[in-house]
């Protein structure tokens, strides 16, 4: 991702700064998965505002940690909570359209399949071509 390419104490400083500011704003919200066994990071997840009622969720995990369900649990506990505390009615995410582990995420979450994304992201390697999904909350 952009904001990993060169990681610094500094940058890192300046991300939790602007990250509390936009939780404080409710503009994003993003967390840190943590293994329950060794404490290690093992990515992170979150959801940005997009409208009303409307987020966006998003995540990453180390790839040393993939093919273990941890992306699906993290996204699952984030859906409750973006239903129970933000009141959402409607999360969007996007996935890269040769990111067949992210997209079977989505999948799994119960996210629908809308079609390519009308732009193009950018992650470490540049940007890349994308496919946008949404999934409905009932009250």
């Amino acid at each position: 991702m952009p904001w990993a390419r060169e990681p610094s104490l500094q940058s890192d400083v300046e991300q939790s700064t602007r990250s509390a500011h936009e939780w404080a704003v409710g503009s994003e919200f993003h967390f840190t998965l943590i293994e329950r066994e060794s404490g290690a990071v093992l990515g992170i997840a979150g959801l940005n505002a997009g409208g009303e009622g409307v987020f966006e969720l998003h995540y990453w995990m180390r790839s040393d940690r993939t093919r273990r369900g941890l992306t699906t649990e993290a996204g699952r506990a984030l859906v409750g909570w973006a239903k129970a505390e933000l009141r959402a009615k409607k999360l969007t995410l996007w996935a890269g359209r040769d990111n067949t582990a992210s997209r079977r995420v989505a999948e799994k979450l119960g996210f629908v399949h809308v079609g390519p994304l009308n732009w193009e992201p950018e992650g470490g390697l540049g940007v890349f071509p994308a496919e946008s999904y949404e999934l409905t909350l009932r009250p």
